[in-house]
């Protein structure tokens, strides 16, 4: 049986995860901002960054995957692993608008985390309801999703003398 946590203890637990969650998907935003960035000409970065600064998470995805296929259209396996991965990177973005967005409520005597889209007055609410080891378990899938980024980018690297200052080694796609 688990313990009962007071309400503050679940809050302060779930508002730690929900930081790391938005912090790691921050990170990884910019991660692939600037592999994005430095897909084109070194000549053209600060038009890049402008343009790509402007494009919300889902659209760099998608720009990301164009160029994936693109450059890597005669690899099976690495297209296979990058497909993985953006399929994975999609959910992420769904689950960090959903965290975002909505109503949060405690049952602190199931140490749950509930996340309604709507008032729960609403019939058209739906509600989402997390453990608090399971809300953890999500950030650790973001962190490894943002990790398994950084490799991808690091091992198939274009221009392999290119660095990115936000944590991932190489940052080109």
């Amino acid at each position: 049986m688990m313990p009962i946590l007071p309400e503050t203890e679940v809050e302060a637990t779930a508002a730690l995860h929900l930081g790391r969650l938005l912090f790691v998907f921050g990170r990884l935003e910019l991660n692939l901002g600037l592999a994005l960035v430095h897909t084109g000409p070194a000549d053209e970065v600060g038009r890049a960054s402008a343009r790509i600064e402007r494009l919300s998470f889902d659209e760099k995805l998608r720009e990301c995957e164009a160029e994936v296929a693109r450059r890597h259209a005669g690899d099976a396996a690495l297209l296979a692993r990058w497909q993985r991965w953006f399929a994975a990177a999609h959910g992420l973005r769904k689950l960090r608008k959903a965290f975002a967005e909505g109503c949060w409520g405690f049952r602190n005597m199931q140490q749950e985390i509930v996340h309604a889209s709507t008032l729960p007055c609403n019939p058209e609410q739906d509600e989402v309801r997390y453990t608090l080891a399971g809300f953890a378990a999500r950030v650790v899938e973001a962190e490894d999703l943002a990790e398994e980024f950084c490799a991808l980018t690091d091992l198939y690297r274009v221009d392999p003398g290119r660095r990115s200052v936000s944590g991932c080694e190489g940052d080109t796609v």
